[in-house]
């Protein structure tokens, strides 16, 4: 699933996107806006301090770490309402936030279970802190003014998820002029690049003021500057006990799919809606379908050339940028939330890491990669006579849309393909069309009853995923069987594929815009099947005529999209980037939530897989990972 389109922050409601502003953006420094870089020693913690939001234990008078605050914009003149302190002992960080209100009507009332997102509008203070101290991710720890919690990943620009979870504690306590938070942050389990007892780390405090409608923080970011968590305090900590962290993105995955399990109820829409944002995770929790795999799987050759192909990706220039080389390639790619990385030249394997808990066998679903998939399945509809052509006019196959509205007569195939089908899409309020193409517990259901035109098709892209839930309901009724049925017998044993399922309503129908779970070599599998323009063992799978149409661009409107100017633009469930040369040699790449690549280079003969449970690099992250294939595909040899 690729819920939020291209610029869009991929989280699934609207409170999230508004925390996303609350808590971070092109930030500030602090009380010398030039020194936040320099590093700062901190005072160690000697004695037990107690989490009660009563700041009386002696160390706190030696950890202020700021009073003077800053306004996004402004570097020069401060805030100086909130204290914040920081120190820390051999095992956890304490934090505490002394704050001055001039309303107490802004503050909220409502306590909360943890991770609850109705706080995210709420007055509160946040720690972020880059443990690692490497600029790729870091962790946010936020309190409101009611003492509701929850934790966070922010990457190295200004895009939160709720990947992260840890066990922490804190304490609210309201005073005659604000009031006081404490907290308690167990190091343990966090990433920390350990050295002899010692560490740097990076961090931020930051308060949203509700009352003044602001955002303050220290340090002052520059927002010209690539690297936002590289820009943050850096401290020293001393004499610290080394950690066990479960990974070194600090994400316990199991953890995460406990705590949305205990939400989700998956028998309603509001209950599904209930388990947050899309998981990689969500093949545990949804329904699926089995689709068997070939009697002999397609074995892909090995020549293992990782600390080559680690080199070459180190020394693109979107990373030395990035992260100025701070770390390796693996490192880095850990780091960053990948959970699985392949590149393969020539049909053969040159690299292949699993990282965070994943390994070769893993499963690994599938959000908007999903489309592509389906792509493929259309033109094999067609090719057998199921669908007349991509000319031909849904309501042909489905025809009570007419009923709904005559205007849907003038939807093609096609337009469903280029997602330019003039139907309205949007991801605001509740329920969105968004949660309903998601989350619907019937989704055939809800794309009849709730899909509803705009304007008419092929004149403007609109990602829109009830374009996807149509084709499901086409090839249902054409073919006479399940999508899933469908595609095992006419894509996935054909190509090579191991045993894989696809994901399901309650009502036993496909998810169709995601939801395809599969080992990683089965990504590889496809994309070396249309590398080879349809053909494995000899037999064309995949018409090759069919490939060339849906990956490689077509001329439109100067204002049908506005992805040319980011290299990028968009066929038929394929998102591409422009490459000098071969006609129709442009690079093409199924994309998905979460940081999800099935990227092919025609010229190169090249294909790289990343797959994740975020995208781990900053907005636009979904072209981010591109940038950095697409580089490295031209510099290849």
């Amino acid at each position: 699933m690729f819920q939020k389109t291209y610029l869009f922050l991929l989280l699934t409601n609207i409170s999230c996107i508004l925390f996303i502003s609350i808590i971070i953006s092109k930030n500030s420094n602090a009380q010398n806006p030039s020194s936040a870089l320099n590093r700062q020693e901190l005072y160690k913690a000697k004695g037990k301090i107690n989490i009660d939001a009563v700041l009386d234990e002696p160390q706190w008078q030696k950890a202020i770490f700021t009073n003077k605050l800053f306004d996004q914009q402004d570097s020069v003149h401060s805030f100086d309402n909130t204290r914040a302190f920081f120190t820390y002992d051999a095992d956890n960080l304490y934090v505490a936030f002394e704050c001055k209100v001039k309303d107490f009507n802004t503050l909220p009332t409502v306590k909360l279970d943890k991770d609850d997102q109705t706080m995210l509008g709420n007055e509160s203070v946040a720690f972020c802190i880059d443990t690692y101290n490497d600029g790729v991710v870091a962790y946010v720890f936020r309190v409101d003014a009611v003492g509701n919690q929850i934790d966070l990943a922010l990457n190295s620009g200004k895009d939160l998820s709720n990947s992260f979870a840890s066990d922490w504690t804190s304490a609210f306590k309201k005073n005659t002029d604000g009031y006081t938070i404490e907290m308690k942050i167990p190091m343990d389990k966090l990433p920390v690049n350990w050295k002899n007892g010692n560490a740097e780390m990076s961090v931020q405090v930051i308060r949203y003021d509700k009352g003044n409608n602001k955002e303050l923080r220290y340090p002052f970011l520059n927002s010209e500057k690539n690297n936002n968590i590289d820009q943050f305090q850096k401290v020293l900590l001393k004499g610290i006990n080394k950690t066990d962290p479960v990974n070194l993105s600090g994400v316990d995955l199991n953890k995460r799919l406990a705590f949305k399990k205990s939400k989700i109820e998956t028998s309603t829409l509001i209950g599904r809606c209930k388990g947050g944002d899309a998981s990689v995770m969500d093949y545990k929790i949804f329904k699926n379908r089995a689709i068997s795999g070939a009697d002999k799987p397609r074995v892909l050759n090995y020549s293992l050339q990782s600390k080559t192909v680690a080199k070459a990706f180190e020394n693109t220039e979107y990373l030395k940028k990035m992260y100025s080389g701070k770390d390796d390639f693996d490192t880095f790619l850990e780091r960053s939330q990948t959970t699985a990385f392949l590149v393969l030249q020539d049909d053969t394997i040159v690299y292949e890491k699993y990282f965070n808990g994943f390994n070769k066998n893993s499963t690994f679903t599938s959000f908007s990669i999903a489309k592509s998939f389906v792509s493929v399945l259309i033109g094999l509809a067609i090719k057998e006579g199921y669908i007349k052509s991509d000319s031909a006019k849904i309501t042909t196959y489905i025809p009570e849309l007419a009923d709904k509205d005559t205007r849907f007569a003038d939807i093609s195939i096609k337009d469903l393909l280029t997602m330019s089908s003039g139907l309205v899409y949007s991801e605001d309020g509740f329920p969105s069309d968004a949660d309903m193409t998601y989350q619907s517990p019937d989704l055939r259901k809800a794309v009849i009853e709730n899909v509803r035109i705009e304007e008419a098709p092929g004149k403007h892209w609109h990602y829109n995923n009830y374009n996807l839930l149509l084709m499901g309901l086409i090839l249902e009724r054409t073919t006479k069987m399940s999508v899933s049925k469908y595609m095992k017998e006419k894509l996935w044993k054909p190509m090579g594929g191991g045993n894989a399922s696809w994901s399901l309503d309650e009502h036993g129908f496909e998810k169709m815009e995601s939801g395809i779970n599969c080992r990683a070599i089965d990504y590889a599998r496809f994309a070396a099947l249309l590398l080879n323009n349809g053909k494995y063992n000899n037999i064309q799978v995949v018409p090759e005529d069919w490939i060339r149409k849906t990956t490689q661009p077509e001329h439109k409107p100067e204002d049908y999209y506005d992805l040319p100017k980011y290299n990028i633009f968009y066929s038929g469930y394929w998102w591409g980037k422009f490459r000098s040369g071969r006609e129709n040699k442009n690079d093409f790449f199924g994309m998905g939530n979460k940081g999800e690549y099935l990227y092919v280079c025609p010229q190169k003969k090249l294909i790289m897989i990343r797959l994740g449970f975020e995208y781990g690099l900053p907005t636009p992250s979904s072209f981010s990972w591109p940038e950095i294939f697409y580089e490295y595909a031209t510099d290849k040899k």
